[in-house]
């Protein structure tokens, strides 16, 4: 190597950004994931109070109806009892305007005959002006010779205009045939009325739907819904008596959580909704809060570890710059003398040890002071320069170290080569500088600048008494001194028998 082989030490200022990155992110993901557990434990919360709220209601309903069903079982009786000549049915017309008046949700009782015909009501006014044997419940009970009730679909009350539920019971006449309906309207707006007492929120609603689709009633009440199908409806589809669902309402466009219950005596069910985003406003404010804490927090720590990671990545950076500035020449970017000095011992070790030999250069530049007078000390140091890159590229070898080792001198580090590999190292950086033909007015006769060159080497031993890398150099000084007494720009190398002259001294 021309230069020193330099390992990178691994930075602390990566490992503390990956901390700092690691440390925001588990922060992020933490802090995300409690949010979303909170979210579903909030749905949860609404979905249950929904599903308890359906039930409560469904619950109400069927009260209602039982109230209805109540009424029409005791007129049936009185009919079935007391026939329906006048007398009787007069009386039995107070006795429904009475009854009617202190229930807000029957608006009505009817009886009918077996031609359809209006026979009495709570509603006085109507008799014999209103027929229903075209109605659904009053056909149902014509068909089916069965007592029991019936919850016929809405229908517009035939009493008025408004839609009604009907609930109707079948009465016989003597003799065991049929001798018409009795029926109770209930109008849509009481359940309405009655759900509004619930607080929902401003986007909740509750409807009441028959099985077999159709919404009865609805809160808020809206008169365009009331009759239409929704069979489509999941909870619908699924065929469960209970559950609850998240969807969009058909009716306003509405987001909503709802809970629904099938009732299992009657043939209706309760859909209880909150509005979605309404459900999960408190929520999104404590989120928003929480983001901005975390944001805040995360942020604080980015910016004080990136800070940090800049310090000791600065730090970090001045310390590789003093290490390269202990081991380098400021000048020529070459091993400075120090390091020289503690490679030429590793070498001379490791060929000691491997029985081999060490070989140096040592490179001195023709006339150097005359060039600094003619030139300037600029164009020394550019010379210098120009001389090192040179002799760099000559020692090519992974082991090879070129150093500065004072002045216009350099110094060639070569393990395991011999004198007359030396030599053609030597030779090479001798004619390549020359081949540079830069002019040197002062380097008489030549005219250009050239470099003389010292080599010496031998087989290292562990016995510093015989001979030692110290004595090594000495023997390449000694060969520089001849070159140069030669006449300059050659290489000289070093003798045996002044080896060993300089080794019995």
């Amino acid at each position: 190597m021309s230069g020193i082989t330099r390992i990178a030490p691994k930075s602390s200022a990566r490992g503390l950004k990956a901390f700092v990155l690691v440390v925001c992110l588990i922060m992020l993901g933490g802090e995300g994931w409690r949010d979303w557990s909170e979210r579903e434990q909030e749905i949860a919360s609404v979905s249950t109070d929904t599903l308890n709220l359906a039930k409560s209601l469904a619950q109400h309903a069927q009260d209602s109806f039982e109230v209805a069903d109540a009424l029409l079982v005791d007129v049936v009786d009185r009919v079935q009892t007391s026939g329906a000549v006048p007398d009787a049915i007069d009386r039995l017309g107070s006795f429904l305007v009475e009854r009617v008046q202190s229930l807000q949700r029957i608006k009505s009782l009817t009886v009918y005959g077996a031609d359809g015909l209006l026979l009495t009501s709570s509603l006085p006014g109507h008799r014999g002006r209103v027929n229903v044997s075209d109605e659904p419940f009053f056909q149902h009970h014509n068909a089916v010779t069965g007592s029991g009730w019936f919850l016929g679909p809405l229908i517009r009350d035939p009493l008025g205009s408004d839609w009604v539920l009907t609930l109707s019971r079948r009465f016989n006449k003597l003799d065991g045939s049929f001798g018409g309906v009795v029926q109770a309207s209930i109008p849509p707006r009481y359940f309405a009325n009655f759900f509004g007492r619930i607080d929902v929120g401003t986007q909740g609603s509750i409807s009441l739907f028959h099985t077999d689709g159709t919404l009865l009633s609805r809160y808020p009440y809206v008169e365009r819904a009331i009759g239409t199908n929704g069979a489509y409806e999941p909870w619908f589809r699924d065929g469960k008596a209970s559950g609850v669902y998240e969807y969009k309402s058909p009716v306003d466009g509405v987001k909503r959580i709802g809970g629904f219950q099938r009732n299992h005596i009657f043939p209706i069910g309760v859909l209880a909704s909150i509005g979605r985003d309404e459900a999960l406003s408190n929520w999104n404010h404590t989120l928003i809060v929480r983001l901005i804490l975390t944001g805040l927090l995360v942020g604080t720590i980015a910016i004080l570890g990136w800070s940090l990671i800049g310090q000791l990545r600065r730090r970090e950076e001045a310390e590789a710059e003093l290490a390269i500035l202990a081991t380098t020449d400021g000048l020529t970017g070459l091993a400075n003398r120090r390091t020289f000095d503690r490679q030429l011992e590793t070498e001379w070790l490791r060929a000691a040890r491997d029985g081999k030999s060490v070989a140096l250069l040592l490179v001195d530049v023709d006339r150097f002071k005359s060039y600094n007078d003619i030139y300037g000390h600029q164009a020394g140091d550019e010379c210098l320069q120009t001389v090192a890159k040179v002799i760099a590229g000559s020692a090519r070898r992974p082991s090879d170290l070129v150093a500065r080792y004072g002045g216009e001198e350099f110094i060639v580090l070569l393990p395991d080569l011999s004198a007359a590999g030396a030599a053609a190292v030597a030779e090479d950086i001798r004619a390549r500088i020359e081949a540079l033909h830069l002019p040197h007015e002062g380097n008489t006769p030549i005219g250009i600048l050239t470099v003389s060159i010292g080599s010496a080497s031998r087989s290292a031993s562990v016995d510093r008494s015989r001979i030692s890398p110290r004595d090594l150099i000495s023997l390449a000084d000694a060969a520089l001194y001849r070159a140069k007494q030669s006449g300059r720009n050659r290489i000289a190398t070093a003798k045996a028998d002044l080896s060993e002259a300089r080794l019995q001294g």
